[in-house]
């Protein structure tokens, strides 16, 4: 298989904002994806989310990379993991918690599915 490029060119190449399914808070995140592609190992692509706090729902093991934006995961039973643009995470399978967006974020993904 070769190599796969995913650019995103403008705003234009995200879908629709979508509220979360699992919302904690009055303000509901709204969340969009760009570039999704399918590889051998899993997902990847881009996600955006506006401020606000909800449940983690992907059960696969994920790594993300932020681009833009500010705020927390606090994994459940764990402690508060704070980030911000030029940080990375790696969330092992069934890692279940609370995403808080302070500041609209930018992530690239790897899901291994």
């Amino acid at each position: 298989m070769p190599p796969t490029l995913i650019r995103i060119e403008g705003e234009g190449a995200f879908g629709e904002p979508v509220a979360v399914a699992r919302p904690t808070s009055e303000q509901v995140a709204r969340v969009r994806v760009a570039g999704d592609q399918p590889i051998p190992v899993g997902a990847t692509g881009f996600w955006e989310c506006t401020p606000g706090r909800f449940r983690r729902q992907v059960a696969e093991a994920e790594y993300s990379y932020f681009i833009a934006g500010r705020g927390s995961f606090t994994p459940d039973g764990g402690e508060r993991i704070e980030f911000h643009a030029g940080d990375a995470i790696y969330f092992p399978a069934n890692s279940q918690g609370e995403w808080d967006i302070v500041e609209t974020v930018r992530k690239t993904y790897l899901i291994f599915g």
